[in-house]
C-alpha cells in the first residue's frame, strides 16, 4: 500500500515528537537511504546570482562580463538583454593629444582617432601634426569622408583612388558610411559574377 507524502509527513512530525528526536535530521537521514518521495526531499538551496535567468549568467561568464550595477530584471537581477548590451557597449578610449595639437588638427580636419604621437605613451604633439599636414604645394584633392567610412573603407582595404571614383551622397559630396558599404556590396557582386563567367 502507498502512502502519500503529505501521509508519510505527519508519521514523520509525530514520531519527532514522541520519540523526541529531530525531525530534519530523520528526514536527512531518510532522503539519504533513498527512502522518501521526491515532494519530502529537502530541497538544495539555490546561490543567489545577480543575474534574472541562467542564460543572462552563462553569456556573462562567457564573455567576461560582472554586472555592475542594477540590471533591469526583477529585483535589480541583469536579464539577457543587459548582458548583450554591455557586450555591444562601445569602448571608451582616451586620446592622448597636447591642446595646442588638437586645436591644429581641428583646424585642418585631421582625424586623430588611431594615429600614435611621439610624445610620451604616444601623445600626439603639434610637430606630429605638422608632420601630417598636407604640402603646400600639393594638387592632390583630398577627400570629403566621414570618419567612419573611411575607417570601414582602410578595413575593406578600398585604395583612396578608388575612394575618389565613389560619388558621395553627403553634403557637399561627402563620402559617408553608406556610400562606402554599397561600394563593397556592388564590388562583392561583381566579383561573384565574374566568378561565375
Amino acid at each position: 500500500m502507498a502512502t502519500s507524502a503529505q501521509t508519510l509527513a505527519t508519521i514523520i512530525e509525530t514520531l519527532s515528537v514522541k520519540y523526541q528526536f529531530d525531525k530534519d535530521s530523520a528526514i536527512d537521514h531518510l532522503a539519504t537511504r533513498e527512502l522518501l518521495p521526491k515532494k519530502l526531499l529537502p530541497k538544495a538551496q539555490k546561490a543567489v546570482t545577480g543575474f534574472a535567468s541562467k542564460k543572462a549568467e552563462e553569456v556573462a561568464a562567457e564573455h567576461g562580463i560582472v554586472p555592475d550595477g542594477p540590471g533591469s530584471g526583477k529585483d535589480g537581477k541583469w536579464t539577457l538583454k543587459d548582458v548583450q548590451s554591455k557586450m555591444t557597449a562601445p569602448a571608451a578610449t582616451k586620446l592622448l593629444v597636447s591642446p595646442n595639437a588638437l586645436s591644429l588638427a581641428n583646424e585642418h580636419k585631421i582625424d586623430l582617432v588611431g594615429r600614435k604621437g611621439t610624445g610620451k605613451d604616444g601623445r600626439i604633439l603639434v610637430k606630429d601634426v605638422e608632420g601630417w599636414l598636407p604640402a603646400e604645394g600639393d594638387d592632390e584633392d583630398e577627400l570629403d569622408i566621414s570618419p567612419r567610412a573611411l575607417q570601414e573603407a582602410t578595413a575593406n582595404g578600398i585604395s583612396k583612388a578608388d575612394l575618389a571614383t565613389i560619388h558621395g551622397t553627403g553634403k557637399d559630396g561627402r563620402l559617408l558610411l553608406s556610400d562606402v558599404k554599397k561600394y563593397i556590396s556592388e564590388s562583392a557582386e561583381s566579383e561573384s559574377e565574374s566568378d561565375e563567367d
